[in-house]
C-alpha cells in the first residue's frame, strides 16, 4: 500500500466575521468559462491543483453538475480558500484541502478534470492515475494551456441497453470487472422505497462516461396511497457526481396500491431507456409516449418525439436505426400474453440521425422482451416463428418455425452474437403428446440459427430461468464463443452446441430462499448470478466468489461496465448488519491489507497539551455532552424541562445540522455538509467560534472535559479546545489519503462517523465502510487527551472458502460501521461486541435468521443510527440481542425511535401492521403508535409453527391473526412479539421524527398524519406544518403542543439545563425554554 505523507492544515479556526479583500485577477489568470470551453468538460469532479486564494476554485462551480475540490500544499492558501467558499455559500460542493505536494488524494480513474498553473512535484503519471477514462488534465505551459486526455482503456465496455446492446447478449466485453473489493463511489438513496411496491430502479444503462437510471424518488417506507415520483437521473459513471434529473410523466400510474405490486411492474420497462454516445433515448411517459432524445451531458430535450414512435413499449438501437415495438394493450398482463389473440403490435424503425421513419409494420404479434438486432438484421419472435427483417428497409429476410406456448416463466430469450441467433423458449403442450394421447408438458428448448439465412445450427433442451420469483426470462449468455444458459454449469460451443466447458463451483450458491428477482448479467470472464447477492462464476479460472453482502434491486440487477460493478440500492433486508447500502460502484482490484495506525497518524495542533481540567465524569447531570446524551445513547436526561414552552431563540445554520450538544453555557452543532463545527452561546444563540474540518461531519461532536471530539468523513478524528476551537490533535484513522465521491461530496475511503464515544477517557470509533470493501473496518480506542492509540481491532471479511463453506440465506458473518454504543461496560457496533480493550467478545447465534444473544440490554439500530430514510424494514430496539432478519412490528421496546431511562423504554412505531412480506403503514388512517415498556419486557420470537405467544396489544385493525402471524411470507415468522403488556400505549396523529425524555416529560416533534388528495406527500415534505408535542411519561397523556415553523431533523432533539433544543431539516437550531420566563 502506498503510504503518503500526511499534511495537516493548521490554523483553520475562523472568527464569525473575517474581512476578505478579493483582489483583481492577475493578468495571466484564466477564467472558469475559458477552461470549460477549452476542455469541453460539462460536469463531474473537477480538481484545482494549487488553489491559491480560492477565486478560481469557487468560479469552477458554474452549475450543479460540477463537484469542485481545491488542493494546495500551502496551509495558508487552503485556509483562505475555505473562508472564501464559506463566505460565498459554496462550501460542500466546493471544498479545499491540503496535500503533500506529490500524491493526489483520490482513488484511481475518478477525476474528470484537473486544472493547474503548475504541477510542482506531482508527476504526470500521478495525474493520469487519478483521471477518469477520457478525463482531462489542463495544465499551463508557459503562455498557453496544454490539454491532455487520458485514453479509454481497451479492456472496459459500456452497457447501452437493458441487456448490454441491441443484440441482447448481456455480456460486457470488460476484462476489469470482477468480484468487488474496492469502492469507487456511492450515491443516494440508501434504499428503494419498499419491498412491496414496484422496484424503485426501473432501468439502468451506461454510455459515454455516464450512467443513467429511471428511479422512483417517492416517499420511502410507506405502502399505500403515496404516488411514485420517477425521474430519469444521470450521473458521472466514474465518480457518481449527479449531473441532472428529468421528471418522468405519468409513470406506471396504475401501480402503487395493493399487495404484491413488487411483481406488477411491466417487464418491458427496463427496455425503454437506451444511451449511446452523447444521446439518451427514452419514453418519458408511460401511456402512449413517444421516444424522446435528450442530451446526455445536460438532460436537455433535443427531440420531443421521434416520428412514428408514440406508444413505444420496447426499443433497440443498432447502427443508427432505432427499432421500436408499439403495443396498444396496457395492463399487467400486457407482458404475459399466452395465445394468438393479441394482434395489437406495431414494429417501426427510425433513422436517429435524420429523425425520419424508415419503415412500419402494423398488426404484428411480437413476443415481449424478444427483440434483437445486429449487422443490419433485426429478429423478433411472434410465438410461431422467428422472423428476420432488414433493419433499414423492413424487408423480410427469412422465417424459421419455433413454437412457444407462453412468454411467462422463462418463455422467451432472444440474442444475436457473431452471426448466430440464439432463442430459448418453452414449446407448446400441443406440440407433443404423452401416454394415451394426453397432452404433454411444454418442453424448454434452446436453438441456434444462422443470422444470414435462418438455417438451424443446433437445438438442445433448455433451462428454467433462475429469477423465478418474478418470472424473468431465462438467462442466455455467449462469452468468448461459449453459450451459457439458465442455471447450467455446462458451456456449449456457439456454432455446434457441443459441451465445451464445465464449471466446478463447490458451495458457491447458498441454499434456501429464492434467486433474486432480476436477470443475471455477465462479462467475458464472469457470470454474475443473483442467488443471494452477486455470485461471480469465473469462466477462465477459479476466482469464484459469492458476495451475499451485496444486493441489487429487483428487475434491473447488477450492471457491469466501465471496469466497475454498478449495484443500485435494493428493497431487501437480508443480512442486516452486513449488507451494504446505497447506489454503489465497485472495482475488482485487490484491496490493501489494513495495518493499525502508527505515530505518523497523529498530528498535533497548537492546543496540544494545553487543555486543562481533565476529568472523565459528567460534571453536571443537566448537560447533554454527546449524541443522545450518554454512551448508552439513551436520549434521556434527568433535567426537568417544563411542558409549557416558548421559543427563546433560533439560529440559521449554513446547512442542516446535527443534534445539538450542550455543556454549561455553550452549545455545539455540526454543520454537516459544510464540514464545520459551530459553537454557540446556549443562552442566546450568539456565535462563539467555528472550525472547518476536511470533510463532512455527519453527526454531533462529543464534549469531554474541555475538549470537543468528533469524527469526520475525511477519515480522521479531531480534538479541539472547547473554549476557542483551537486544534489539539488530529488522528488520521484512514490508512491512506484516498478519496471517493460519497453522497455528492468527497470523502475518505475509510470515513469516520461524527459522534465518537468517550468512555473512561478513551475515544472509540470505527473507520471504514464494510468489512468486505477496501481491506475492511478498523476500530480504534484513543487516549482522549493525547490522541495516542491505545486499542484497535481489524474487521475484514470473512471471505468464504466457496469450495467448502455453505452460505446461509438470511444471515452471515461480516460487519458494517456504526456509532458505537456502550452498556456501561462493553461496547457494541451493530452485530459486533467488544470489551473496553476492543477484544471481540463471543455472541451466540440464537436462530437461523441471525439473531444473536448479546448478553446485556443496549440500543441497536438495524439500519444504523444515522439512517433517517424511514424505510419500513429497519428499526431501533433496546434489548439483549442483535435482532437479525426478524421484524419488530409486534415487539416491545422497538420502533423507529427509542429513548429510555433506568426503568422504562419509550418508542414510536410507524409500522405496526404488516402486509405480505413487510411491515406497513397507511397514511391518515390511525396514526402512529407511541408506547412505554418496562426495560425487562424483553422481545421474544413467535416462531413459525408454534402457538402464538404474542398478546393482543396493537390497535384492532392490526391485531388480527392475519397480521399477527404475518400474513403471507410466514417463512420469516411473525418476528418479535411481547410477553407482557405495555405500561401505556396510544395512537398519535404525529409522524415523530425526534424524541427526547426529560424528567417526567416525553417531548416528540414531527409532522401531522394527514393526506391531501391533491398533494399526497405534502405532510411528509413539510407543507402541512410540524408540531412539538409534550406527553406525560406516567400515562402518555398529552400535556401541551407547540406549532413549529420548520420540520424537525431526524433525532434532532436534545435537552439541557431546563431547555429544549431542536435541530431542523431546513438548517436551524431552535431553543425552547420555560414559557413563564421573560
Amino acid at each position: 500500500m502506498l503510504k503518503h505523507t500526511r499534511v495537516l492544515c493548521l490554523g483553520l479556526v475562523t472568527g464569525l466575521v473575517v474581512a476578505m479583500a478579493a483582489g483583481n485577477a492577475s493578468a495571466d489568470s484564466i477564467t472558469a468559462e475559458a477552461i470549460y470551453e477549452g476542455t469541453g468538460v460539462q460536469g463531474g469532479l473537477v480538481v484545482h491543483l494549487g488553489c491559491g486564494d480560492g477565486e478560481l476554485t469557487a468560479a469552477l462551480r458554474v452549475n450543479d453538475r460540477y463537484l469542485v475540490h481545491g488542493l494546495d500544499a500551502n496551509a495558508d492558501c487552503v485556509a483562505e480558500t475555505r473562508e472564501l467558499l464559506h463566505t460565498k455559500g459554496l462550501y460542500g460542493p466546493v471544498s479545499a484541502d491540503c496535500f503533500d505536494g506529490q500524491h493526489l488524494p483520490y482513488v484511481q480513474n475518478t477525476v474528470n478534470l484537473l486544472v493547474t498553473n503548475d504541477l510542482g512535484e506531482v508527476t504526470m503519471d500521478e495525474v493520469l492515475r487519478v483521471l477518469a477514462p477520457e478525463g482531462i488534465a489542463y495544465i499551463r505551459q508557459g503562455d498557453s494551456w496544454q490539454k491532455t486526455v487520458k485514453p479509454r482503456p481497451a479492456g472496459i465496455d459500456e452497457w447501452t441497453h437493458f441487456l448490454h446492446d441491441a443484440g441482447g447478449n448481456a455480456v460486457a466485453k470488460d476484462r476489469e470487472v470482477g468480484p468487488p473489493k474496492r469502492l469507487r463511489w456511492v450515491a443516494e438513496p440508501r434504499w428503494c422505497r419498499s419491498h412491496e411496491i414496484p422496484s424503485s430502479v426501473n432501468a439502468i444503462v451506461a454510455a459515454g462516461g455516464r450512467i443513467f437510471t429511471i428511479f422512483d424518488e417517492g416517499i420511502t417506507g410507506t405502502y399505500q396511497k403515496l404516488p411514485q415520483d420517477c425521474k430519469l437521473i444521470a450521473r458521472d459513471a466514474a465518480n457518481g457526481v449527479l449531473l441532472w434529473k428529468v421528471p418522468m410523466r405519468g409513470w406506471q400510474p396504475e401501480f402503487g396500491t395493493g399487495v404484491g405490486n413488487r411483481w406488477g411492474i411491466h417487464h418491458t420497462i427496463p427496455r425503454r431507456l437506451i444511451a449511446e454516445g452523447d444521446r439518451v433515448y427514452v419514453t418519458l411517459g408511460f401511456l402512449d409516449s413517444p421516444v424522446s432524445v435528450l442530451d446526455a451531458a445536460t438532460g436537455e430535450t433535443l427531440t420531443e418525439a421521434l416520428e412514428g414512435t408514440k406508444g413505444t413499449d420496447e426499443m433497440i438501437l443498432s447502427d443508427g436505426v432505432l427499432i421500436v415495438k408499439i403495443t396498444k394493450e396496457r395492463s399487467v398482463t400486457a407482458t404475459q400474453r399466452f395465445g394468438k389473440d393479441a394482434l395489437d403490435d406495431t414494429l417501426a424503425a427510425v433513422d436517429v440521425t435524420t429523425g425520419k421513419q424508415l419503415w412500419r409494420t402494423e398488426n404484428t404479434r411480437v413476443v415481449p422482451y424478444a427483440l434483437s438486432a445486429q449487422d443490419g438484421r433485426f429478429v423478433y419472435h411472434n410465438m410461431d416463428e422467428l422472423v428476420c427483417l432488414d433493419a433499414k428497409t423492413g424487408d423480410e429476410m427469412w422465417r424459421a418455425p419455433n413454437l412457444i406456448g407462453s412468454t411467462v416463466g422463462g418463455g422467451s430469450t432472444l440474442a444475436i452474437t457473431d452471426g448466430v441467433v440464439l432463442f430459448h423458449g418453452n414449446g407448446r403442450p400441443e406440440a407433443s403428446t404423452g401416454a394415451k394421447g394426453k397432452k404433454g408438458k411444454s418442453a424448454l428448448y434452446l436453438t441456434a440459427l444462422a443470422l444470414d439465412d435462418g438455417k438451424s445450427l443446433w437445438r438442445r433442451g433448455g433451462n428454467r430461468g433462475q429469477a423465478g420469483a418474478c418470472t424473468q426470462p431465462t438467462d442466455l449468455f455467449v462469452a468468448n464463443g461459449i453459450v451459457w444458459c439458465g442455471g447450467s454449469l455446462e458451456g456449449r460451443d456457439l456454432r455446434t452446441g457441443e459441451t465445451k466447458k464445465k464449471l466446478a463451483i463447490g458451495e458457491l450458491i447458498s441454499p434456501g430462499h429464492h434467486y433474486r428477482c432480476h436477470r443475471s448479467k455477465a462479462t467475458e470472464r464472469f457470470l454474475i448470478w443473483p442467488k443471494r447477492g452477486a455470485e461471480f462464476l469465473d469462466l477462465e479460472g477459479d476466482d469464484h466468489m459469492r458476495n451475499d453482502w451485496l444486493r441489487a434491486p429487483c428487475f434491473t440487477g447488477v450492471t457491469p461496465a466501465n471496469g466497475l460493478s454498478y449495484v443500485p440500492p435494493s428493497q431487501c433486508f437480508c443480512y442486516p448488519g452486513v449488507k451494504v447500502f446505497g447506489f454503489l460502484a465497485m472495482s475488482a482490484e485487490p484491496a490493501d491489507q489494513l495495518k493499525p495506525a502508527t505515530s505518523a497518524n497523529l498530528q498535533r495542533g497548537p492546543a496540544y497539551n494545553e487543555i486543562s481540567n481533565q476529568q472523565s465524569a459528567i460534571e453536571n447531570q443537566s448537560d447533554w455532552p454527546m449524541y443522545r446524551r450518554d454512551g448508552l445513547r439513551s436520549g434521556s436526561t434527568e433535567t426537568e424541562v417544563p411542558a409549557e414552552l416558548s421559543k427563546q431563540w433560533a439560529v440559521e445554520l449554513a446547512c442542516p445540522g446535527s443534534q445539538a450538544v450542550i455543556v454549561g453555557d455553550r452549545l455545539w452543532v455540526a454543520e454537516k455538509n459544510v464540514h464545520r463545527i459551530r459553537c454557540l452561546n446556549a443562552a442566546d444563540g450568539t456565535d462563539i467560534w467555528t472550525f472547518t474540518a476536511g470533510g463532512r461531519i455527519d453527526s454531533a461532536p462529543t464534549i469531554h472535559d474541555n475538549s470537543v471530539l468528533f469524527g469526520c468523513r475525511d477519515g480522521s478524528v479531531y480534538c479541539l479546545r472547547a473554549s476557542d476551537g483551537a486544534l489539539a490533535w488530529r488522528f488520521a484513522a484512514a490508512p491512506d489519503e484516498r478519496k471517493v465521491v460519497s453522497y455528492g461530496q468527497l470523502e475518505s475511503v475509510w470515513p469516520v462517523q461524527g459522534s465518537v464515544l468517550v468512555q473512561d477517557g478513551v475515544v472509540y470509533f470505527a473507520a471504514g465502510r464494510s468489512s468486505f470493501l477496501d481491506g475492511g473496518i478498523m476500530v480504534y480506542g484513543l487516549d482522549a487527551k493525547t490522541g495516542q492509540m491505545l486499542h484497535h481491532h481489524h474487521l475484514e471479511g470473512p471471505w468464504p472458502d466457496i469450495m467448502k463453506e455453505v452460505g446461509r440465506p438470511f444471515a452471515m458473518e461480516g460487519a458494517l460501521p456504526d456509532l458505537i454504543v456502550s452498556d456501561g461496560k462493553d461496547l457494541y457496533m451493530q452485530r459486533i461486541k467488544f470489551d473496553a480493550e476492543l477484544n471481540r467478545l463471543p455472541t451466540t447465534r440464537e436462530s437461523d435468521l441471525g439473531e444473536l444473544d448479546m448478553g446485556a440490554n443496549h440500543l441497536v439500530a438495524t439500519g444504523g443510527f444515522l439512517d433517517d430514510t424511514g424505510f419500513d424494514r429497519v428499526y431501533w430496539m433496546y434489548g439483549k440481542r442483535w435482532p437479525g432478519f426478524y421484524f419488530a412490528q409486534q415487539s416491545p421496546k422497538a420502533g423507529q425511535l427509542v429513548v429510555f431511562d433506568d426503568s422504562t423504554t419509550y418508542a414510536v412505531k410507524y409500522f405496526y401492521r404488516r402486509i405480505q412480506w413487510s411491515p406497513a403503514f397507511f397514511p391518515a388512517e390511525h396514526g402512529y403508535l407511541l408506547f412505554a415498556d418496562d426495560n425487562d419486557n424483553e422481545p421474544t420470537l413467535d416462531e413459525r409453527g408454534q402457538p402464538p405467544k404474542a398478546i393482543d396489544w396493537l390497535p384492532e385493525e392490526a391485531a388480527t391473526d392475519k397480521h399477527r402471524r404475518g400474513g403471507r411470507g410466514v417463512e420469516k415468522g411473525t418476528g418479535y412479539v411481547r410477553q407482557f403488556p405495555a405500561k401505556w400505549q396510544k395512537m398519535v396523529p404525529l409522524r415523530i421524527r425526534a424524541m427526547v425524555l426529560a424528567g417526567d416529560h416525553l417531548f416528540a416533534a414531527g409532522t401531522p398524519d394527514v393526506l391531501d388528495p391533491d398533494d399526497p406527500v405534502a405532510a411528509f415534505e413539510g407543507r402541512k406544518g410540524a408540531r412539538l408535542q409534550v406527553f406525560s411519561t406516567k400515562d402518555g397523556s398529552s400535556l401541551d403542543s407547540h406549532q413549529l415553523s420548520s420540520l424537525p431533523a431526524f433525532d434532532g432533539l436534545s435537552a439541557a439545563a431546563g431547555r429544549l433544543y431542536l435541530a431542523t431539516r431546513d438548517g436551524k437550531v431552535i431553543c425552547f425554554g420555560d414559557a413563564a420566563d421573560p
